[in-house]
């Protein structure tokens, strides 16, 4: 935004937005997101990987849902939580956000729960 139109939001009453904060939370859940399709895509998963031959794909994909992807969609839910204090999403933003999270949660838990069985 310019600085024109930074003055008439900010005179309007509604809440000015930094780009990149609006759509942290969004980036923050996109591991879980992009881990669950390169795990769809790389079917069958019992395969040793040749440059490292004492571990397979499916303990990878395990340490990344186990490690990486609860991490980072907590990180994603306290930044929501900041940001519905500070006032400062659209409603939109907010129902998109919450969706991406609780996707993200979803995805995690059934694919811990698909690799444990």
């Amino acid at each position: 935004m310019s600085l024109v139109e930074e003055i008439l939001v900010a005179n309007s009453g509604e809440p000015s937005f930094r780009k990149g904060t609006i759509w942290l939370s969004l980036c923050l859940c996109l591991p879980s997101l992009f881990g669950f399709l390169a795990f769809l895509f790389s079917f069958p998963i019992d395969r040793q990987i040749r440059f490292w031959p004492h571990e397979t794909i499916a303990e990878i994909f395990v340490r990344w849902f186990l490690f990486i992807t609860p991490v980072t969609t907590a990180i994603a839910i306290i930044t929501l939580i900041k940001r519905r204090r500070a006032r400062e999403m659209t409603l939109w933003v907010k129902l998109l956000s919450w969706t991406a999270v609780a996707v993200s949660l979803v995805i995690n838990a059934i694919v811990l729960l698909g690799m444990s069985g």
